[in-house]
């Protein structure tokens, strides 16, 4: 069974991975950000609670779809 394209868009694990390693530094600034300047910067605390979010939600959804992909291809082979 090949692989099937739809449109012209791949998405590909060394892409998932990429975003995948994007999303954890996004996580680990919203870290860095919240230990630092969150306690004396409303604005900061937002900014931390906010990078957290998309970091966490991003993380999960790009191991889902890195399942997702890795099962296509197994089944693909």
């Amino acid at each position: 069974m090949a692989c099937r394209r739809v449109g012209s868009a791949v998405i590909t694990q060394r892409r998932i991975l990429y975003w995948l390693a994007a999303m954890v530094v996004v996580l680990v600034v919203g870290t860095i950000i919240g230990f630092i300047w969150a306690d004396t910067s409303d604005a900061a605390g937002a900014i931390a609670v906010v990078t957290n979010i998309i970091g966490g939600l991003g993380i999960v959804f790009l191991l889902i779809a890195l399942g997702v992909v890795t099962w296509r291809q197994r089944e693909a082979a």
